[in-house]
């Protein structure tokens, strides 16, 4: 338990609430938490600089100019130009960029090609359970195997899980396929207030997008898979909102969908990004600007 730093008054959905205010020291970074009586989060701030508080809903959209009351996911997403029918089969997309520093992004790259403006994205073959891995060179192989601060692939719990999951011997794709059905069934799909990190989401079986990548990283890499973690947006319901998904090497370059429990993922997640949370903090210059309009789509 950690001690309060000091009580307080604070304005809660429109009522003076005594709170107790808490001080974390998170990975170098200091956050504050204010806590009611029942113990419930009303305030909290030093993510990122981004100060989050409880207030009623109405309050929470009425500065989103334009907003009409949607939800702060669908006003951060970009509207897709046609409708993708069965996006979960789309094999090949076919999109015009606009609105984003191409040079700042990872557009092009693996199954991405970048002509600006049009990127097209080709869905890779789905793994053979025969193949086996020729390695990444030593260098590229030695980083994507290292534990970092949110992916703790030495954690003994996560490195007793990957045991688990796996058979000494196996094939990598084997050995990916199992612990991504895993992830995709065991960690309960909701979005969470934190920084992901792998340990953490697996204590709580619990976390949005970037929970479900960070764990997978981790246990990938426990189970000598080299992985990392890509962002960028996905296509749902007609529209496409941000989104983190991994990306392995089994011999080949190969994306994998904890959420939507994919390997390879459909060619409607557009990357913009690889690596972790550091390089996911470039995506906020891009919320509101980028277009996309799709030109093909083949199934």
């Amino acid at each position: 338990d950690l001690p309060p730093a000091g009580e307080e008054t604070l304005t809660v959905m429109g009522q003076p609430r005594k709170v107790r205010k808490y001080a974390v020291d998170f990975m170098g970074a200091r956050q504050f938490a204010w806590l009611n009586e029942r113990g419930e989060v009303v305030k909290e701030e030093g993510i990122l600089g981004i100060a989050l508080e409880k207030v009623p809903e109405e309050e929470a959209l009425g500065g989103m100019t334009g907003s009409g009351g949607a939800d702060v996911t669908e006003i951060a997403s970009v509207a897709a130009s046609v409708p993708i029918e069965a996006p979960e089969r789309v094999q090949r997309l076919r999109l015009r960029v606009g609105g984003v520093d191409a040079k700042a992004f990872h557009l092009d790259g693996d199954r991405q090609r970048f002509e600006p403006p049009v990127l097209t994205i080709t869905r890779e073959k789905d793994p053979e359970d025969a193949e086996r891995s020729v390695g990444l060179p030593g260098a590229a192989a030695r980083s994507l195997l290292k534990p970092n601060p949110f992916i703790q692939s030495d954690h003994p719990r996560i490195r007793r899980l990957a045991e688990r999951l796996v058979t000494r011997g196996e094939p990598p794709a084997v050995r990916a396929r199992k612990i991504l059905a895993w992830v995709h069934k065991n960690i309960e799909k909701r979005p969470v207030l934190s920084v992901p990190n792998a340990l953490e989401t697996l204590d709580n079986g619990v976390g949005d997008c970037n929970e479900h990548a960070a764990l997978l990283a981790a246990l990938l890499r426990a189970a000598n898979i080299p992985a990392e973690i890509e962002a960028g947006l996905v296509y749902m319901k007609g529209r496409f909102y941000y989104h983190a998904w991994n990306v392995l090497y089994i011999g080949r370059w190969i994306t994998a969908d904890a959420v939507f429990g994919q390997m390879p993922a459909d060619a409607t997640h557009v990357r913009l990004i690889r690596g972790g949370m550091e390089s996911q903090m470039d995506l906020m210059g891009v919320i509101g600007n980028i277009e996309l309009d799709v030109l093909e789509q083949h199934p």
